[in-house]
């Protein structure tokens, strides 16, 4: 390796890295710090009837100790103001996180709604202050009454993490028969610039709303808030409904979850789901629950329970979340090749249980994962080398035929058939190995016990690998390691069928490409790209060698070597 490639490749990769990268912070931006909530001048309630006064009631907060949690609720709409984390790990800027991103606006967390078509509603109002009627640290509780109607609800912490319990009674004042709706709130708001993503990466903060039965996840996201989605019949005033009975719903993103799930009603609870998009700004996301209408006499009152979780996506609390019967481990979201991830991620975690760090549990997966797929490795490194031994004839006969394409292509075919060579025989091992690879893309990508664990020099195995300096978030050492580690690869690699300018061409494109994309990957698919590579260049050496010792042999003989490796290779995975 000359001194002027490497260079030429470093170049290349830097020119690349600047580009995307700045041209990235550019438009989508990297200061979150600065990013607020949205005030309640911005969204005034579209539906709803509001009380008629003057001015609203001075404000009274209710402070609740949770496990591994804080909360305030407040005395607008008996709702919660702010929920934070108390794990240092779940801190940004040296603050803890505040899961409730709505504190200032009327769409708050835990707000109920008891509207009710009809002339014999059970509320006069939708939007009213409640009173503080009792403080303990670990349940606060609510009350309102007017003439028509007298309310209780109690939000307490739970004992397990993350876990509040809501319940709330309605009792009937009237002197007739009145009925309501008793609908639960589950809101978040995200700016636009925090949902969009990076060269190869989605933003962790991409937002969804979902609805689940069982285990049938019925997930939105703002796309699917458009006009023509409201001429559907389960499109009804702007929300997406599921009748009753629903397991929970759930407002989330890659790491965190807020989800609603019913526990005690008058019948089984249904699920709405809406996205309301603001351009130039950012989307409110909001699910609730619902019960259907009920009708109580006079004196009567009715119950409602639920509990919420608003945390981080660990599988282990929310395996044992409510009791651990509730599905919420459907929260987690590993795509199309879920049924591989999840062996994937059960094996990272066992590591991580014998290694005591999360980033030697993706080296250790990582070597397992190369290690078990071997044996179609090998299938391809041999198709490989048959191609490689019989490439002088290709280029013989690509000189006798190159005015005859048609020609070629039959003389081609005969050589292979002669030799008894495969062309396709290297691609489908590779092929084959493609739902594993995805599966692991999408299981270290989405996985909350990463967020914010440092390894090594990485502050953050969630985040891109970078160095602050002068305002700047800059590309560190990651992202330039792989970059020549892929140089490394492509520089070994034996000559192929490409053409010499395109294979020249590819030992600088795509380092390029690699550095680039570990500008904005998460660190932890880092740790598995880098380690990666390191095993693929020392196997290519190894094989390198390999072949070079049987260079000597005869044809039949290494025929028949390659049978044995094989028939090895499979016997020890």
């Amino acid at each position: 390796m000359d001194r002027s490639s490497i260079l030429r490749s470093l170049a290349i990769a830097g020119v690349i890295t600047l580009l995307l990268y700045f041209g990235f912070t550019k438009f989508v931006g990297g200061d979150h710090e600065k990013l607020v909530p949205p005030t309640a001048e911005l969204f005034r309630a579209p539906e709803g009837r509001a009380a008629p006064t003057a001015k609203k009631a001075p404000e009274t907060l209710c402070s609740l100790k949770g496990n591994r949690f804080k909360a305030v609720a407040t005395t607008r709409g008996a709702s919660l103001e702010h929920l934070t984390l108390d794990d240092p790990k779940y801190q940004e800027h040296g603050k803890p996180l505040d899961l409730v991103t709505t504190p200032d606006v009327e769409y708050q967390a835990l707000r109920i709604d008891l509207s009710s078509p009809g002339a014999k509603d059970q509320v006069k109002y939708d939007w009213f202050d409640w009173k503080l009627t009792e403080e303990t640290g670990t349940s606060c509780a609510f009350t309102y009454e007017d003439d028509h109607v007298a309310l209780k609800k109690v939000i307490r912490a739970s004992d397990r993490p993350y876990e509040l319990q809501l319940s709330v009674t309605v009792e009937n004042k009237k002197t007739e028969k009145a009925s309501h709706r008793l609908a639960i709130d589950n809101p978040a708001w995200r700016y636009e610039r925090e949902v969009e993503g990076g060269f190869g990466r989605q933003s962790p903060f991409v937002t969804t709303v979902e609805c689940v039965k069982d285990t049938t996840v019925e997930e939105k996201t703002a796309s699917d808030f458009v006009a023509k989605d409201f001429e559907k019949n389960e499109y009804r005033e702007g929300w997406y409904t599921m009748g009753p009975p629903v397991s929970f719903v759930s407002t989330s993103n890659f790491y965190f979850a807020q989800a609603l799930v019913p526990t005690s009603g008058p019948g089984p609870a249904g699920c709405q789901l809406r996205v309301t998009s603001y351009p130039k700004s950012g989307a409110m996301y909001r699910s609730r629950l619902f019960w259907q209408p009920k009708e109580l006499g006079p004196g009567e009152k009715q119950s409602y329970e639920a509990f919420a979780f608003f945390g981080p996506k660990e599988r282990d609390v929310l395996a044992a979340a409510g009791g651990g019967q509730h599905h919420l481990s459907e929260l987690i979201k590993l795509g199309k090749f879920a049924f591989i991830a999840k062996y994937l991620v059960w094996f990272l975690i066992k590591m991580q249980g014998l290694s005591g760090s999360w980033g030697m549990a993706i080296v250790l997966l990582t070597v397992a994962v190369r290690t078990v797929l071997f044996p179609l490795t090998w299938k391809s490194i041999q198709s490989g080398a048959a191609m490689r031994r019989i490439k002088p004839e290709i280029d013989a006969l690509n000189d006798k035929y190159k005015d005859d394409a048609q020609q070629k292509q039959l003389a081609t075919m005969e050589l292979y058939k002669k030799q008894g060579v495969n062309p396709f025989a290297g691609c489908l091992p590779m092929l084959a190995q493609m739902p594993v690879w995805f599966a692991l893309y999408t299981s270290l990508q989405t996985a909350a016990e990463l967020f914010h664990t440092p390894f090594l020099w990485f502050k953050d195995l969630s985040a891109p690998d970078t160095i602050h300096l002068g305002g700047w978030d800059l590309p560190f050492v990651l992202p330039w390691l792989l970059g020549v580690t892929s140089f490394l690869q492509q520089r070994i690699m034996p000559p192929g069928q490409m053409d010499p300018a395109q294979q020249k061409m590819m030992q600088y494109l795509m380092p390029s490409i690699f550095t680039a994309m570990m500008l904005f990957l998460p660190s932890g698919l880092g740790v598995y790209m880098f380690t990666n590579s390191v095993l693929g260049i020392a196997q290519q050496l190894a094989v390198e060698r390999y072949y070079a010792k049987q260079a000597a042999a005869k044809p039949g003989e290494i025929a028949v070597r390659e049978k044995t490796d094989d028939a090895l290779a499979t016997k020890k995975t």
